[in-house]
């Protein structure tokens, strides 16, 4: 199948037409975290369902290898949807994280809180995908331990003993409104610990008047996923972003450097990319604007490749409307009288699409 060829503009990358050229993945659509496996593959998740996905940047298309996590992952079938938003590799490790919030209702689902590991094994581009360990399920209730981050609003954005909400004060808890949700997963440059990135909530700061990004380093992600061993964490950190969180994060080895894209709560189409040194005393640095002015790209991960000076953006276009020719192409109820389906709504998988652009620090 030939890959598609959109061209999105994107502050401070138009000058050169070869950054501006989005290619599009067939297979899936809401692409929400991901990491490079080699020199040309990486793996991504879709936060649509428990299936992770192999794909080649040189010849984009249909996944060439698919990893369904849902048995391992132990998924309720009553709400299978695991909601993967955040990937990080360390050597032959990729850790995973869920987005430990609720839905976008506001209601509780057990699928949601996971933390979980898988190793590779790379011949030859043929890639082995094995489950480590067992998926840890009380990261949050963990975390909720820690002093150093009860000031900071997480027991108020998870509220996870309150069972009878009234539904206005339920509704307030959808991660895209005052609810937890984490959506960055990165390591540190020694792969010793992995920094938890929130996009929500955001701690207030008075004296900038505005909120801050929240990171939680883990100390011992090994010991949680092979023993089932309660976390370690270390001091909670907060970047100063103008009122963003974080939408994905991940270290470069070749800049030596971390790269954070922040974005809004909720579904404003605003993102920054953010350059990290990884001295926790230096903020962030700002190093481009990322707000698209075609195409609703939405930036939900972040992949650098180990000897390539780019880095490469895929954007979660679930929602993105796609011109079909009946309602018996879309999920009963979802088609519209204007002849679209949103995209993770397309019965036909092969159909559905996500887009990827590369960036140049």
């Amino acid at each position: 199948m030939k890959s598609i060829i959109w061209i999105t503009c994107v502050t401070l990358l138009c000058a050169d037409p070869a950054l501006s050229e989005t290619i599009v993945f067939h297979g899936a659509s809401d692409a929400s975290a991901a990491v490079a496996v080699g020199e040309e593959l990486f793996l991504v998740a879709d936060d649509e369902n428990n299936v992770l996905r192999l794909y080649s940047i040189t010849e984009p298309g249909l996944p060439i290898g698919t990893y369904d996590m849902t048995t391992f992952l132990d998924i309720d079938p009553e709400h299978p949807e695991a909601d993967i938003e955040g990937a990080t590799k360390v050597g032959h490790r990729i850790y995973w994280m869920t987005s430990h919030g609720r839905n976008k209702d506001g209601k509780l689902r057990p699928n949601r809180y996971c933390f979980f590991a898988t190793d590779i094994d790379v011949k030859n581009n043929n890639i082995t995908v094995l489950p480590v360990g067992t998926p840890y399920k009380t990261l949050v209730q963990n975390l909720l331990k820690k002093k150093a981050v009860r000031h900071l609003g997480l027991d108020q954005a998870t509220r996870l003993n309150a069972f009878n909400l009234k539904k206005k004060d339920r509704e307030k808890l959808a991660p895209k409104r005052e609810g937890l949700n984490i959506e960055g997963l990165c390591t540190s440059a020694d792969g010793k610990i992995l920094y938890i990135g929130f996009r929500n909530p955001r701690p207030k700061d008075k004296l900038a008047g505005h909120n801050k990004a929240l990171v939680v380093p883990l100390l011992d992600p090994d010991r949680v996923v092979e023993k089932g061993e309660a976390p370690t964490f270390g001091e909670p950190i907060l970047w100063d972003f103008d009122g963003l969180g974080i939408r994905s994060m991940e270290y470069s080895i070749f800049h030596q450097a971390y790269f954070i894209i922040a974005g809004e709560a909720d579904e404003s189409d605003t993102f920054v990319l953010y350059r990290w040194s990884g001295e926790r005393e230096r903020q962030p640095v700002l190093a481009q604007k990322l707000t698209t002015t075609a195409n609703h790209f939405n930036p939900e991960a972040l992949i650098p490749f180990e000897n390539s000076n780019r880095l490469l953006l895929l954007s979660d276009d679930g929602s993105l409307p796609i011109k079909i020719a009946g309602p018996n192409e879309c999920k009963e109820g979802e088609y519209k009288k204007n002849g679209t389906c949103e995209n993770k709504y397309l019965l036909d998988p092969n159909k559905k699409t996500f887009r990827a652009l590369w960036l140049a620090p």
